[in-house]
């Protein structure tokens, strides 16, 4: 028991903006900090914001540097409390220049105290891109790949049985295409970077309508990707879930005449990779965390580009670029599991933690060195 939670002490504080994907590793964080001897508030991102006056003074980490957070960082460190980020977005990005422009603003990581990257890759382009910041970004790694480790792996034993019983030998398919296919509109995505400050040129504006077209293609091409798996693979259901952003509702529509198509959302993606005999994406994150769980992968990339498609899922699977070669690939991972040639060497270059000691160990080791306030609830 925490007791008199108005007694100065040691606080860390973990907003959580997405449930399905941050619950977990944020949660796994919070326990290792707690055994170093510093409390933590764990709590949905709005609403630690709308209370932050009556907050303990703390180690606030959020999930990025973006433009957005600076005032907000400001304020933090004006309370007396420090403030540490990594980038949710940051494990996959299709174009360097892109996602330093949107998810990396100088006076936010100014404000920080730490930057806790993902791996060499993304810290070596953070500090090339912000010199005058390149000691605090820590290669550190991040609790979300943890806990898809082998050691770790069982917490989702229960829900991935659960599903096999649910559902059957499944095919999953995972889609991303929410600059295209935005739950708020077509062009929500684009108008929202010119109401951030983010996208001011037109040479900025015409690469971002030439990357929403580009995924328009791709998100139509899934779409007439489901009857021709639907027939090939007829003893198996074939599963979409789609991003949490998207509008689900073309998914819906495209699943409702087939027999064996189902579009389901709930619950971390973790335990559906895993029960998956194969998973299809197209330069997804989720392809990415299906070749760390041990899942055969395929890429299905019906249009390709140098500019807009994500170099690392795409490395670390088996690609197809026509729905007959996908269905062929797919038979044979289900026939014979195996990882994609050189997908190792590939996930060894972009991400720390993945061997020896766990990222939430080297997190936590880190945070307990920081010199930290000592305070305690407003109210």
């Amino acid at each position: 028991m925490m007791g008199d939670v108005s007694t100065p002490r040691r606080w860390l504080v973990l907003p959580i903006e997405t449930k399905a994907r941050e619950f977990h590793a944020k949660t796994f964080l919070a326990a290792a900090v707690a055994e170093r001897g510093i409390d933590v508030v764990l709590g949905e991102q709005n609403a630690l914001v709308a209370q932050r006056a009556q907050l303990p003074r703390a180690l606030y980490i959020d999930k990025s540097v973006a433009r957005t957070k600076e005032a907000h960082f400001r304020a933090l460190r004006d309370a007396g409390s420090l403030v540490a980020a990594w980038c949710e977005e940051g494990l996959v990005y299709r174009d360097r220049a892109a996602y330093l422009r949107e998810r990396v603003h100088a006076p936010s990581l100014a404000l920080a105290a730490r930057f806790y990257a993902w791996g060499p890759v993304q810290g070596a382009h953070i500090r090339e891109y912000l010199p005058a910041e390149a000691a605090k970004v820590i290669e550190t790694g991040n609790p979300r790949l943890d806990l898809l480790r082998p050691e770790l792996r069982g917490l989702y034993t229960s829900e991935v049985e659960a599903l096999g019983r649910r559902l059957g030998p499944y095919i999953l398919v995972n889609t991303n295409f929410s600059r295209f296919n935005h739950h708020l509109g077509h062009d929500w995505w684009i108008e929202a970077l010119k109401r951030r400050g983010t996208l001011t040129t037109p040479e900025q504006e015409a690469f971002y309508f030439g990357w929403r077209d580009f995924l328009g293609r791709i998100h139509h091409a899934f779409v007439d990707l489901l009857p021709r798996l639907a027939t090939a693979f007829p003893d198996h259901l074939i599963v979409v879930r789609p991003h949490p952003s998207e509008n689900h509702a073309p998914w819906h529509e495209a699943a409702l005449p087939l027999r064996n198509v189902e579009v389901h959302h709930e619950g971390p993606v973790v335990p559906w990779l895993l029960g998956a005999e194969t998973v299809i994406h197209n330069s997804c994150t989720t392809g990415l965390e299906a070749y760390l769980l041990g899942r055969p992968v395929a890429a299905y990339r019906p249009a390709r580009s140098e500019i807009y498609d994500s170099e690392l899922p795409n490395a670390v699977s088996h690609n197809a670029g026509t729905a007959g070669d996908l269905a062929d690939l797919v038979r044979g991972l289900i026939a014979r599991p195996r990882a994609a040639d050189g997908a190792e060497g590939a996930a060894l270059a972009h991400l720390a933690g993945l061997e020896g000691p766990l990222a939430v160990d080297a997190l936590a080791t880190d945070i307990a060195a920081l010199d930290l306030p000592e305070s305690g609830f407003a109210a």
